[in-house]
């Protein structure tokens, strides 16, 4: 699911209205409707007010674990970051090796 989507559906949850979710972005609702479409782009600073307005974490709309960040990567993703730990894993080994 889209962030707009997620976002569209945890305000609809909370019965609030695109109209007064405009008005605390100091937007018009059409230019709301437009990031709730998809048809803009939601920047950080707009995704902060969002998750404000609702009683959201930004880690929550976005699917991220704190406990392990990588659990929201693909599984090809996930690889790479395990071989760059172990490598610099192996070079800080090498290292200390090095100082010896």
């Amino acid at each position: 699911m889209e962030l707009y989507e997620k976002i569209r559906n945890i305000r609809e949850d909370k019965d609030i209205k695109q109209k007064d979710m405009a008005a605390f972005l100091y937007m018009q609702p059409n230019t709301y409707n437009a990031y709730e479409k998809g048809k803009r782009t939601i920047t950080a600073d707009l995704l902060k007010n969002i998750c404000i307005y609702l009683n959201i974490s930004a880690d929550e709309l976005l699917d991220i674990n704190i406990k392990n960040p990588y659990n929201s990567l693909n599984s090809d993703n996930a690889k790479i970051v395990e071989v760059v730990k172990k490598g610099l894993i192996l070079l800080q080994n090498s290292k200390d090796d090095l100082k010896k």
